[in-house]
């Protein structure tokens, strides 16, 4: 698992809007399964040789999602702040299991990011590490970026974080 100038670039995008392309420098992940979940477009990757699973949400937002969570934070719909899909996506399902908790990035970035770990799940011994990438494109259109891993290694939080940390959304 190691990061050369030969890393793949990886497009994964929205069908409905060319604009809305993030880009990924890796060769962690081959082959994606895509699919449509009503407007929102899910792309998965579980097959690597890392076993580091990746998975891209691009979630549209309908009219009184907008309202709520980006005309009210931005009523001139001038920004596309990650902190906004960041605070959506925030709530987990697995809030009681996860430890270790830590963000970074800044709202006038790109990308915000958090990660956590799951030492422990309902009795047995998991070690599952989570990290998140959250961006947005327009007003409407929120992506959700999560890697993770069982039986996760130090050096394996560190290629997913710089995984992470290489996202670009294309210019």
């Amino acid at each position: 698992m190691s990061f050369s100038s030969e890393d793949k670039t990886v497009e994964l995008s929205y069908p409905k809007n060319e604009a809305a392309t993030i880009i990924m420098k890796t060769n962690l992940f081959d082959k994606f399964e895509k699919e449509w979940r009503g407007e929102d477009y899910y792309y998965l990757c579980e097959k690597g040789e890392s076993k580091i699973i990746c998975s891209v949400l691009f979630y549209k937002l309908n009219k009184d999602e907008q309202k709520m969570m980006v005309d009210s934070f931005d009523p001139e719909g001038k920004t596309t702040s990650p902190i906004i899909p960041f605070t959506y996506f925030m709530n987990s399902n697995l809030a009681k299991y996860e430890k270790n908790f830590a963000k970074w990035g800044e709202p006038t970035d790109d990308f915000m990011f958090k990660q956590t770990d799951i030492p422990e799940f309902e009795g047995q011994k998991v070690n599952q590490k989570n990290m998140y990438a959250y961006c947005m494109f327009g007003k409407d259109l929120f992506v959700n970026i999560h890697l993770s891993k069982i039986n996760c290694t130090k050096q394996d939080s560190i290629v997913m974080r710089k995984v992470l940390n290489d996202l670009k959304k294309k210019k």
